[in-house]
């Protein structure tokens, strides 16, 4: 392959770049904030994939290239640093909601496993009825 790089690529390397520097702390949250000698840093889970792509064609004539990609950045308040005369201290955000889910899926599918069960039981047992009510019908006539 040759040292060259398509306009192509050369555009995907510099979204990349841009994404890279827009993911961070600092971009969702703001910059550090300092009051005396306190200074608060906020902190973030931030998450990026993508997958990219692109080619450029052997044949000089063809004159061909081309790429394509997809990416996605996320970003989530973990909590800040505090810096002050005493030293440092990370005091995590807490977000209830997401100790929260797991409990509740818990309870829910435990609720619809009984709610499944005994709908199941009510319509085998209309069903017997039923098929009894036809046996002694049957037997009268």
């Amino acid at each position: 392959m040759s040292d060259q790089t398509s306009p192509t690529l050369s555009v995907l390397g510099r979204l990349i770049d841009g994404v890279r520097e827009s993911a961070r702390a600092t971009t969702v949250f703001g910059a550090p904030v300092t009051s005396g000698e306190t200074t608060v840093v906020p902190v973030a889970r931030v998450g990026f994939i993508s997958s990219m792509g692109g080619g450029i064609s052997r044949a000089a004539m063809l004159g061909g290239d081309g790429a394509g990609g997809i990416g996605a950045v996320r970003a989530r308040p973990s909590g800040f640093i505090v810096l002050d005369g005493e030293g440092a201290a990370f005091r995590p955000i807490r977000q209830p909601a997401t100790k929260l889910a797991l409990p509740l899926a818990a309870i829910t599918a435990v609720a619809l496993t009984r709610i499944v069960t005994v709908s199941v039981r009510e319509a085998r047992r209309r069903k017997k009825l039923e098929a009894r009510r036809a046996e002694g019908e049957n037997a009268a006539d």
